[in-house]
């Protein structure tokens, strides 16, 4: 994997910690069914994109 390549999934992952802490700081509006909601649909958007780039980068690996 490149540096950029790992850069990306640095951030998205500083990224989900930044709205994990968000939903935290916002507490009382966001009831934590909520959050688990949230936090689920990004992960699941998360491993969707991961499948998609594992299948592109193992299809066009040279040989």
């Amino acid at each position: 994997m490149t540096n950029a390549q790992l850069g990306l999934i640095l951030f998205s992952i500083l990224g989900f910690c930044g709205f994990l802490a968000l939903g935290a700081f916002l507490g009382k509006i966001v009831t934590p069914g909520k959050l688990v909601t949230f936090a689920g649909i990004v992960a699941l958007v998360a491993v969707f994109c991961f499948s998609i780039f594992a299948a592109y980068y193992f299809i066009t690996l040279p040989k």
